[in-house]
């Protein structure tokens, strides 16, 4: 094994260990929480699915594809870290992302009776439009005025210390929509006037690199999550995230 698939492996047992530590630190069973607030857990849980999901396509030798899913996991911690740190506006921002939702529910059935799935869509839009009425009345009862949208991914980026990391997250972009910039890392050129395209990319610091990427995305939104919840997290996470940046900065000089 050379160094710097040594480096990998010890990166991917601390990105490993996150995953677990964040999984076990989540309250199990059934506890109680404001309404509209079980949206903020989806919001948890998706995040600790894409970050799973980061993992299996890094140790497949898929960064890109790896990267698709850190992208998803990266805008879905800054909105968690918004909710945590802007309690006074907490419905109000997560009432604007359900209302939004039903909208996009709503295009996806017009989308499947235009593609022949359904005939009839009545009885499932009547469903979201009573769903959105019961939104309205809860923003009533706890008086929240105007329903407030998140801040740009760019903007909140900046405000929660991910500036650097913008970077990661727009090449990621290249990924989701398949332009050239997507074999940045992937493409080979063996000889002049050549070039060899790879089914998959075992680069060790870009794998490295990723994980990184995926993991302070991860503790970003546990850490979210607690402040929101009252939920307890060991140290070992924050030591877990802070030992991937160690292994990183020691291999790259």
């Amino acid at each position: 094994m050379t160094k710097e698939e040594s480096f990998w492996v010890e990166v991917l047992a601390d990105a490993d260990k996150l995953l677990q530590l964040v999984k076990d630190s989540a309250p199990q069973g059934t506890f109680e929480l404001p309404t509209a607030h079980v949206y903020i857990v989806g919001m948890f849980w998706r995040a600790v699915r894409l970050y799973d999901g980061v993992l299996v396509l890094l140790k497949a030798e898929l960064p890109e594809e790896a990267a698709i899913l850190a992208r998803s996991l990266f805008e879905e911690s800054l909105r968690l870290q918004q909710l945590a740190s802007e309690p006074h506006n907490r419905d109000a921002l997560i009432l604007c992302w359900a209302n939004r939702s039903i909208d996009e529910y709503r295009g996806l059935l017009e989308v499947g009776k235009a593609c022949g799935h359904d005939t009839d869509i009545s009885a499932p839009l009547a469903a979201l439009e009573e769903q959105r009425q019961h939104l309205q009345e809860y923003a009533r009862r706890h008086s929240v005025g105007r329903f407030q949208p998140f801040l740009s991914v760019k903007d909140a980026a900046f405000r929660f210390g991910r500036k650097d990391d913008y970077w990661t997250y727009e090449w990621a972009h290249e990924s989701v929509h398949g332009t050239d910039a997507a074999w940045m890392f992937a493409r080979r050129r063996p000889a002049e006037d050549t070039a060899g395209l790879h089914a998959k990319t075992n680069d060790p610091l870009l794998r490295s690199s990723l994980a990184q990427f995926g993991a302070i995305s991860q503790f970003n939104a546990a850490e979210a999550a607690s402040t929101i919840f009252g939920w307890v997290l060991p140290v070992t996470l924050k030591q877990a995230v802070d030992k991937i940046g160690r292994l990183l900065d020691s291999n790259t000089g």
